[in-house]
């Protein structure tokens, strides 16, 4: 069984959203500096996996497996 990632690299992100690494890179800056305004220390070219699916999915997504 392969084991699931705690981190995406930018390559991998911009995978994920089918951008292009350049676009990618700019969007990864702003998600780094939100971490920062939150009081977590990223890291370079890395971004959490959760953090990024709370981003893309938000809570409100989330809301509807709770009331299943």
């Amino acid at each position: 069984m392969r084991e699931r990632k705690m981190f995406l690299s930018v390559e991998d992100i911009a995978v994920i959203l089918d951008l292009s690494v350049s676009k990618t890179y700019k969007i990864v800056k702003s998600l780094n500096e939100d971490l920062k305004s939150k009081k977590y220390m990223p890291i370079a070219g890395r971004i959490p996996i959760r953090y990024l699916e709370d981003r893309i999915y938000g809570l409100e997504h989330a809301e509807q497996y709770l009331e299943d």
